[in-house]
């Protein structure tokens, strides 16, 4: 996909989202001009998975996360428009 859009995130702006269970990595986007396809954080590159609305969030995130992580995936967590969106490594 070389045309698909790529944001590339500088290290300091990744935080922390503390869910019940796992912590994963998280970056606010909501001043980003268009939602990227794919993240580049430093060498690694996530790809765009789904999302989740922010409210509500709770009953469902956290089991995808440790489903994707016993897959061997790792999650970064990005905001944006009241939505979390989930991109994988």
């Amino acid at each position: 996909m070389a045309d698909a859009p790529v944001l590339e995130v500088d290290r300091s702006l990744v935080g922390t989202l503390e869910l019940e269970g796992p912590d994963v990595p998280y970056v606010n986007l909501e001043d980003a001009p268009a939602i990227p396809t794919h993240l580049n954080v430093g060498a690694v590159e996530y790809t765009y998975d789904r999302s989740f609305p922010i409210k509500g969030h709770s009953a469902v995130l956290p089991q995808a996360i440790r489903e994707y992580e016993a897959a061997g995936k790792r999650a970064l967590i990005a905001e944006r428009h009241e939505r979390y969106l989930v991109y994988l490594a």
